[in-house]
């Protein structure tokens, strides 16, 4: 087994690896536009909705957006005068959906395939404390109804400046005045069909007056980070979405904190995963690992790769233009880490948060300072990028003492 001096327990993420997730958040493929999200979650016919973070315009990848969703979808129900209506997946966005439909008077049950709630939040417990492997800070914080949910229940948040990381390694001097913004400006005039490959490409033929390795560095710390998709996939003028970066904070004590408020009083039934739904004329039916439910309506909130890989046998198929969407869009691949040690060996920054750039292409990690959770020296890590394959081979804790040595061996 690989070692990690001082480092006392670890945590790993798989959602690559989990057939409930397939990967971290969603994203808009080179031959998609925001529209997809919207056709995705458009009802069908009376009797069913997509929802959740994918189905939402402009707050697609978080939580707020995906609760959001789950509202809008339990209120429509609702206003079809359903008085039974099931919910796949207890996520943020089921959660929303069982909420608002139980403020209706609505019978309202929730199969979740996994024994535990809230979806890609996933609080586990490392050294003694809970942290989350899956979605981490309360984004858009000024405009985000779980960060006011947070605010009432009087939960303790932590800020994270992600404009200002320490970057760790190889000296490089500061982003280049003007890069970032003329990065912007070529992935909006993109043809609508180019993906961020084509746009880098293009650009590093003729990089002046901005150096090429700026340029990469860039892009793997602007793009690859946020998406964890290959750039020959995301789309350039809609794979930069909004979100990261406007006032976010961390729930000391993890997601949970939350997920276990939003449930009380929900009818969740775990372990029980969907494998089909029927469409009726007069209601559905949803059959899993020998149960059936019926009811007037269903909300699907499953994650988008689940639906696309054909997860849920949906009878009749979903319209053409609902699978069109499925088609257009996906999800990246992110992974997180959680390191807890006995001392601090890492430079204390305002920022609380660094970046290191891998060795290869398009590979990246950057690194929370989580020791403000319960005074233990902590770092939480997310990886993105090719090297997903190398570091998240073997055992959790090799994968951990894998991290570790990314992390420590760039230290100056």
């Amino acid at each position: 087994m690989i070692e990690a001096p001082g480092l006392l327990a670890s945590a790993v993420s798989r959602w690559g690896d989990d057939p409930f997730a397939r990967g971290s958040w969603s994203l808009i493929g080179r031959d998609g536009t925001p529209q997809d999200r919207i056709t995705l979650g458009t009802p069908v016919g009376d009797r069913l909705r997509i929802a959740g973070e994918a189905t939402h315009p402009t707050r697609a990848g978080m939580t707020h957006g995906a609760y959001e969703q789950g509202v809008a979808a339990g209120t429509w129900a609702a206003g079809l005068g359903h008085r039974r209506v099931a919910v796949v997946g207890a996520g943020m966005a089921g959660l929303g959906a069982a909420r608002a439909l139980a403020g209706h008077g609505v019978e309202t049950m929730v199969w979740e395939a996994r024994d535990r709630i809230g979806g890609r939040t996933c609080g586990v417990e490392v050294g003694g404390f809970t942290f989350d492997l899956g979605a981490n800070w309360l984004q858009q914080y000024d405009d985000n109804v779980l960060a006011r949910l947070a605010e009432r229940i009087g939960l303790t948040v932590v800020a994270t400046d992600f404009t200002d990381p320490l970057v760790l390694g190889p000296a490089r001097g500061p982003v280049p005045e003007g890069l970032e913004g003329e990065l912007r400006a070529r992935l909006e005039k993109a043809p609508p069909q180019a993906a961020v490959a084509d746009v880098l490409e293009s650009w590093l033929r003729h990089p002046a007056p901005f150096p090429a390795a700026a340029i990469r560095e860039l892009v793997d710390a602007e793009i690859v980070m946020d998406s964890g998709a290959p750039l020959s996939w995301l789309s350039a003028r809609h794979g930069f979405e909004p979100g990261v970066g406007e006032g976010d904070r961390w729930i000391v004590g993890g997601y949970r904190l939350l997920t276990e408020h939003l449930a009380g009083g929900v009818d969740v039934r775990l372990g029980h995963p969907v494998r089909r739904i029927g469409i009726g004329p007069h209601g559905v039916t949803l059959t899993g690992d020998g149960r059936t439910l019926d009811a007037d309506a269903v909300i699907v909130t499953v994650p988008l790769p689940v639906l696309a890989a054909g997860g849920i046998a949906i009878e009749p198929a979903l319209p053409e233009e609902h699978r069109a969407a499925l088609g257009r869009l996906g999800a990246g691949r992110v992974e997180k880490v959680v390191l807890r040690f006995g001392d601090r060996f890492w430079p204390v920054h305002p920022a609380g948060y660094y970046r290191v750039h891998g060795p290869g292409e398009n590979e990246i990690c950057e690194w929370l300072d989580a020791t403000a959770a319960d005074g233990t020296p902590t770092l939480v890590g997310l990886f993105a990028g090719p090297w997903l394959d190398r570091l998240w081979q073997g055992s959790d804790s090799d994968v951990a003492a894998r991290c570790a040595a990314v992390f420590t061996e760039a230290l100056p």
